[in-house]
């Protein structure tokens, strides 16, 4: 059966994809530092939080593959798909396929609590998130310690996620790494499925996580 390339990621979904990429990265590097790096550290926590936000918004708004309502299933769908990756290639699904929809998910929530909980502590020398010393001591050592112990879960997760996409890769011939860069998958058989970029979600949710980046990069500390 002829396949052809279907357009699946837009722009807005790329964008973002690779600026988390490159955000966590940074984050991941300064915060391993010894402090020489810690307000770059918040430079690219503040960025992270803006595109994670404008995601989320997108996820809502935005074009048909990059919405949530397409990659998350029920959980028994889920453990079904889950069988198939390991005894043989199951349906084939143009945007996440049930388990990427979890990952995808999972990420979004844990590194939201890893920004969320670093606008509340500091290095306790130099640097302090803007909202330190709003909430209580207790509540700030407590928030203290998710953001240093999530970095752990995140880094495993993200070694998950590329094992995943390179058990693609090799087993099932999807260049899943591409798709990200040009934003086209093959698809087998004729299709009409074309998606398009919704302007107004595309400048709503990038224009609020530009706005929220702002906002925190003037708050006073």
């Amino acid at each position: 059966m002829q396949a052809q390339k279907v357009l699946v990621w837009d722009w807005p979904v790329r964008l973002m994809h690779w600026s988390l990429v490159i955000l966590f990265t940074g984050l991941i590097i300064t915060g391993k530092s010894d402090g020489d790096f810690m307000e770059l550290h918040f430079y690219f926590g503040y960025g992270l939080s803006a595109v994670i936000i404008a995601r989320v918004i997108y996820g809502f708004i935005g074009s048909d593959f990059a919405r949530f309502k397409q990659f998350i299933y029920h959980p028994v769908d889920v453990f079904k798909y889950s069988k198939t990756l390991l005894i043989g290639k199951g349906e084939e699904y143009l945007g996440h396929n049930p388990v990427g929809g979890v990952m995808v998910i999972l990420l979004l929530l844990a590194l939201t609590a890893q920004w969320g909980s670093g606008l509340f502590t500091s290095d306790e020398i130099f640097w302090f998130g803007p909202f330190y010393g709003s909430i209580s001591d207790e509540m700030t050592a407590q928030l203290g310690s998710v953001h240093h112990f999530l970095p752990n879960i995140l880094l495993a997760l993200v070694a998950l996620h590329i094992l995943a996409v390179l058990y693609h890769e090799v087993r099932f011939k999807e260049r899943l790494v591409a798709a990200m860069l040009h934003g086209k998958k093959l698809k087998r058989g004729e299709s009409n499925e074309t998606i398009q970029t919704p302007r107004v979600g595309a400048v709503l949710s990038l224009g609020l996580g530009l706005a929220w980046l702002v906002w925190l990069w003037n708050i006073p500390v």
